[in-house]
């Protein structure tokens, strides 16, 4: 067999190889965007996000990497503080573009399941309105003089012309449809 013959070969089998196997990259990529966030909160936290869902399940401050050290994975938490904790009840803040604002807080309705995902469960409380007071109309016997007009209105500016662009012809006419 000529050289000239076997790359013929052997170039299309492996750029089909490459091809064929490109796709197994994106699992190790999607594997290392998910080790690089977990050291992130990692660094920041002392725990993985599977240690924080371990502390929220179990009420207690979990980091499995105790048990390397052997200690208990678990511990009580220190004083009555729940991180995980969600205040419902007091305002909620908003950040936005304009700054931070406070909305009032998310209170469900009287009559709500105790477990309800339904928006119209959690509407806030209505407020008590006060009551309207009674308008009396009077009728002026003199009726108020029109204000006097200061000065005549600016002048309309003049409209601009229309300009209208010219088309270029192409450089290969289009075959006339047959």
């Amino acid at each position: 067999m000529s050289y000239r013959r076997l790359s013929l070969i052997t170039l299309p089998l492996v750029l089909g190889a490459g091809l064929v196997t490109g796709a197994c990259g994106v699992p190790v990529v999607a594997a290392g965007a998910g080790y690089a966030a977990d050291g992130g909160v990692l660094a920041a936290s002392d725990k993985t996000s599977a240690d924080h869902l371990i502390s929220m399940m179990s009420k207690q401050d979990c980091a499995m990497w105790r048990v390397i050290k052997s200690l208990p994975a678990c511990k009580p938490r220190d004083g009555d503080k729940d991180p995980y904790k969600v205040d419902y009840d007091g305002p909620q803040r908003m950040v936005g573009e304009d700054g931070v604002s406070y909305a009032p807080p998310l209170h469900a309705a009287a009559d709500a399941p105790a477990a309800s995902w339904n928006a119209a469960a959690y509407k806030p409380p209505p407020v008590p309105s006060t009551p309207a007071q009674p308008v009396t109309a009077v009728a002026d016997a003199t009726p108020e003089p029109a204000p006097a007009a200061a000065s005549d209105p600016p002048p309309a500016k003049p409209k601009k012309p229309k300009v209208h662009s010219v088309k270029k012809p192409s450089r290969n006419p289009v075959a006339p449809a047959s």
